[in-house]
């Protein structure tokens, strides 16, 4: 689930960015497993209402096409953001390394986007793009 982008090579793998929160929480077979237990266990004498099918089918639809373009524009804001962030390969920058909390200075080599996140290889250390706190020069 890696994409990347250095500066030998500007290339681009795909990968699904899906939000797993909630695609793990609510979903299309979990939907259907509460649906055919209502319908199992619903009282013969008083079955449900048509009108309370209709309603629940596209009261999931709705949530599923709200989660399809949270998706989407997920997506969208992480191809924006690495754009943005393969401009500084061969900038040299200075950003905060967040598991040592020390000051990193030097070239951006490479820049990737992991886990909806985007890291700029600076030497061999990875910081964030949100970390970086200065651009020096681009030589």
């Amino acid at each position: 689930m890696i994409h990347s982008v250095t500066a030998s090579n500007s290339s681009t793998s795909s990968a699904d960015n899906a939000n797993p929160s909630f695609k793990n929480v609510f979903d299309r077979n979990m939907f259907f497993k509460i649906f055919v237990t209502e319908l199992t266990n619903q009282d013969p004498l008083e079955p449900m209402n048509n009108k309370d099918f209709i309603v629940q089918m596209a009261q999931f639809s709705s949530v599923e096409q709200l989660n399809n373009l949270n998706e989407n524009l997920t997506n969208l804001l992480n191809a924006q953001i690495l754009s943005q962030a393969s401009e500084m390969i061969g900038y040299k920058v200075e950003g905060k390394d967040l598991s040592t909390g020390k000051i990193i200075q030097g070239k951006v080599k490479q820049v990737y986007l992991k886990d909806n996140q985007v890291y700029l290889l600076i030497g061999d250390k990875s910081i964030p793009f949100s970390s970086i706190t200065k651009i020096i020069s681009k030589n």
